[in-house]
């Protein structure tokens, strides 16, 4: 029997399609086989809350950490709206960080963030991936720009259908304004943001008439797994394009447990960690400090505090089994 997670969902704005609803919510029942049903305008108006925010907090999550000290002073570029949404009202943050020897012919990452919001392990990974691939970084922003610090309940308005949505914004502003090659083009997220990856590369037809010709493949760092075949929790794999998933044996926010097992043996490769908890790689003294092996502390999230421990040797693992699949898919 698998062990649910339950949190509230998002009440207080307009439902998605009838359409989406009742017939995922049939799957989720068991009634039907699967959640079918494609996106519609509404589905998207309810999956795009307004942007409301054209700068980042200087000090974000109750002034825990300092935006400056993971940006520009680790010599990655402010957080700036420069991503048009995808209905194209407003612009999300983002921080864009083109190779000095110019944008082609390199390695893109998107790196997104989990339900935390960006914190300093986000800026960590994208300084990993600027030097260890010598590649173009967009560090991309969900929630600063909507109002909000945190999405921590999960199953809300601001889930799973929205990130996508970002992300298929981000893929078109980094293709036909950055100039980067969608062929070498990657998105990386870690929990929340590993959902994200997994719903992305997901076999939606709505998705997939968008996201084509914009990533080359997915990377997801302890993704969260339920899907219940509701629109909050939809359905995850199987995958469009390559995907890579790490998950941890000791992770109590992302339990695999979660996880339906064809979620995970869908990807192009699953490692698991017996270890791990949630967020191994942690930042703990910021991007502009070395980590503290072993060290732990436990989540700000009010639903679960669950424990987060630094661990340099997966967290070393775990790169080197990056550069081994992003390098296989890049080689002509």
């Amino acid at each position: 029997m698998k062990a649910w997670l339950r949190r509230p969902t998002d009440t207080g704005a307009r439902l998605p399609s009838l359409a989406f609803l009742s017939r995922c919510a049939l799957a989720g029942l068991g009634l039907l086989t699967g959640c079918s049903a494609d996106f519609t305008a509404a589905d998207v108006a309810y999956f795009q809350p307004p942007i409301t925010a054209s700068s980042a907090p200087a000090r974000p999550l109750r002034e825990s950490w300092s935006l400056h000290n993971n940006t520009r002073r680790v010599g990655l570029a402010e957080m700036r709206p420069i991503i048009p949404a995808f209905n194209g009202q407003g612009a999300l943050l983002a921080s864009w960080n083109p190779h000095p020897a110019g944008v082609s012919g390199r390695p893109s990452f998107i790196v997104i963030h989990g339900g935390h919001g960006l914190n300093p392990t986000n800026f960590a990974t994208a300084l990993w991936l600027r030097d260890e691939f010598q590649a173009n970084v967009l560090v991309l922003d969900s929630y600063w720009s909507r109002g909000r610090e945190e999405n921590w309940a999960t199953g809300t308005r601001y889930g799973v259908n929205m990130r996508v949505l970002d992300v298929i914004a981000a893929g078109r502003w980094l293709r036909d304004s950055a100039g980067a090659d969608p062929r070498h083009s990657f998105l990386i997220g870690d929990s929340q943001g590993g959902w994200t990856v997994l719903r992305s590369f997901t076999t939606e037809a709505f998705f997939q008439r968008e996201l084509p010709g914009l990533l080359r493949a997915g990377i997801a760092l302890y993704p969260n797994c339920k899907a219940d075949g509701t629109a909050q929790y939809p359905r995850l794999g199987p995958y469009a394009g390559p995907v890579l998933i790490f998950t941890g044996g000791r992770d109590s926010a992302t339990p695999i447990a979660q996880c339906a097992p064809a979620t995970l043996t869908a990807a192009t490769d699953w490692v698991h960690f017996p270890g791990g908890t949630h967020a191994w790689d942690i930042a703990n003294r910021g991007a502009h400090t070395p980590a503290v092996d072993g060290e732990c502390t436990r989540a700000m999230n009010v639903y679960n505090p669950f424990p987060i421990c630094r661990s340099d040797a997966t967290t070393a693992a775990m790169r080197t089994r990056i550069k081994s699949f992003v390098l296989g898919l890049n080689t002509p």
